[in-house]
């Protein structure tokens, strides 16, 4: 029998740990929150690996992933979300990443575009009980809009742009938190707002996929 609390463990100490990071709020909530229960589409013996993690076990999902949890936990701790902070979490998958932020902040929005993995994620986090959770369907570069902005936006994945539309649901002072590209070279940023403007600081290099070929700069060259 799989010991995934052993594996889970093993996760934030050699995985995490060594990438950094060392606030508190954050290691617990991934030592907590069971990855496994989060595992459909993936391999199962691949949960707790420091790779990242495709959806590769049903063709229409395989090119989507969720990063490495060092990577995630990271981008959380320079982003250096709050307690009191709402925050939307874009392409949530089957709502891990989701499940790791409402242990950190004070209300998660989960977008997916996908309906049958939005059904997934809502039921895996009514099994943990957690309450601070809505996952909602919608275009993933079009972001969510309610009457509230919001402190922070994740973005699970790369891309060369940040729709207007995102940026718009951000409060002033607040962030965009994502890997964005420049030429065949990744950096996790922060874009933080400032009236009308976004000001972007890079961070650490890292080359993941894009999210969706929504998020890739179109080509103003025709061949």
């Amino acid at each position: 029998m799989t010991d995934f609390n052993s594996m889970r463990l093993n996760m934030v100490n050699n995985q995490i740990k060594p990438f950094a990071v060392t606030n508190p709020v954050i290691l617990n909530a991934f030592a907590t929150i069971p990855r496994e229960s989060f595992g459909q589409f993936i391999i199962q013996s691949a949960i707790y690996t420091d790779n990242i993690l495709y959806l590769n076990q049903k063709k229409k999902f395989e090119s989507r992933y969720y990063l490495p949890a060092a990577v995630f936990a990271k981008m959380i701790q320079i982003a250096d979300i709050r307690e009191h902070e709402s925050v939307l979490d874009i392409g949530c998958l089957t709502g891990y990443t989701s499940a790791i932020l409402s242990k950190i902040c004070d209300t998660v929005d989960g977008l997916e575009q996908h309906e049958e993995l939005v059904d997934i994620a809502k039921e895996n986090i009514k099994k943990l009980g957690i309450e601070n959770i809505k996952v909602h369907q919608g275009s993933l570069k079009d972001g969510y809009k309610k009457k509230e902005l919001f402190d922070a936006v994740f973005i699970n994945g790369s891309v060369d742009l940040v729709p207007q539309s995102i940026n718009d649901q951000v409060k002033d002072g607040g962030r965009v938190v994502t890997i964005k590209r420049d030429g065949q070279i990744g950096y996790m940023v922060i874009l933080k707002k400032a009236g009308n403007y976004m000001n972007q600081i890079n961070h650490f290099e890292i080359t993941v996929p894009y999210i969706s070929k929504d998020f890739i700069r179109k080509s103003e060259f025709a061949f």
